[in-house]
């Protein structure tokens, strides 16, 4: 299966080398039973960056798949890590879900197989963050295989992406004010920030758009000039000032969380 151009324009032959090899395993993998795949995130904006960025996909099935299928994809992942000498399969952010399910409002229920930087293979259930995902998908996502994104998923209303934003935060933001140990490492508080700036256009504007675009947004935003040293410098990142920036990260994602109406803890320090 070819890798879309844009691709390579945004990660280079290697990266795009890596993912036709580990789209052609899906396939041989799944079978008839594979319905579409879509590359979405900074691989299809042009932002991706290799020391911060994830590589994420969305493979649609012709039904939830079964425990010995999971097996055979877990395995196969586990074949391609073993023999990846330059760590793609790491940063590989993917789910593995019905193609039903995109048509469907909200957060299907289900456990499905996940792929996520740090954790590895694991079968579990969607998070809060699948519609934001989703729309993601449909508006700017590249097709490598099935329908085209909007043909395949339903539009989500304004409500409902802030509904998904504020679970968002509240499931993945708010423990980390008081565990902020993945805060430590520069690379993890630049992807914060951007991830904040998208969080408040979507809670603004009820739409979606790449993290640089919200990011671009809230450095015109006269009411967010508190933070704009601290945007400038994830945009600007691996230059670009400081190299650690938890305590203005942190206080960043607590000034999020409170435009989502979420009570908090203060940050740790």
């Amino acid at each position: 299966m070819a890798v879309d151009p844009r691709v390579l324009l945004a990660g280079g032959p290697a990266l795009r080398a890596f993912l036709e090899g580990f789209i052609e395993s899906i396939r041989t993998t799944l079978g008839n039973q594979l319905s579409g795949v879509y590359i979405h995130g900074s691989l299809a904006t042009g932002s991706f960056n290799p020391r911060t960025s994830d590589i994420d996909l969305l493979i649609t099935t012709r039904r939830l798949t079964d425990s010995p299928t999971n097996d055979l994809l877990r395995d196969e992942y586990e074949a391609i890590l073993g023999r990846d000498a330059e760590r793609w399969t790491e940063m590989l952010d993917a789910a593995f879900v019905p193609a039903s399910w995109l048509r469907q409002p909200g957060v299907p229920a289900g456990d499905v197989p996940l792929l996520h930087p740090g954790d590895g293979f694991v079968v579990g259930p969607l998070g809060p963050e699948f519609v934001i995902q989703t729309q993601m998908v449909r508006r700017y996502g590249i097709c490598l295989a099935g329908p085209p994104p909007r043909r395949a998923i339903r539009p989500a209303s304004a409500a409902e992406l802030r509904q998904s934003q504020v679970a968002t935060l509240r499931a993945r933001w708010e423990t980390q004010l008081e565990f902020p140990g993945r805060l430590l490492v520069r690379p993890y508080q630049t992807y914060a920030v951007l991830t904040m700036c998208r969080a408040l256009y979507v809670l603004t504007y009820g739409a979606v758009v790449p993290k640089p675009e919200a990011a671009t947004w809230v450095l015109r935003s006269p009411g967010f000039a508190e933070w704009h040293g601290l945007v400038r410098s994830a945009i600007a990142y691996p230059g670009g000032g400081p190299e650690d920036r938890r305590q203005a990260t942190l206080a960043f994602i607590a000034f999020t969380l409170d435009e989502a109406g979420i009570v908090h803890e203060a940050p740790s320090s």
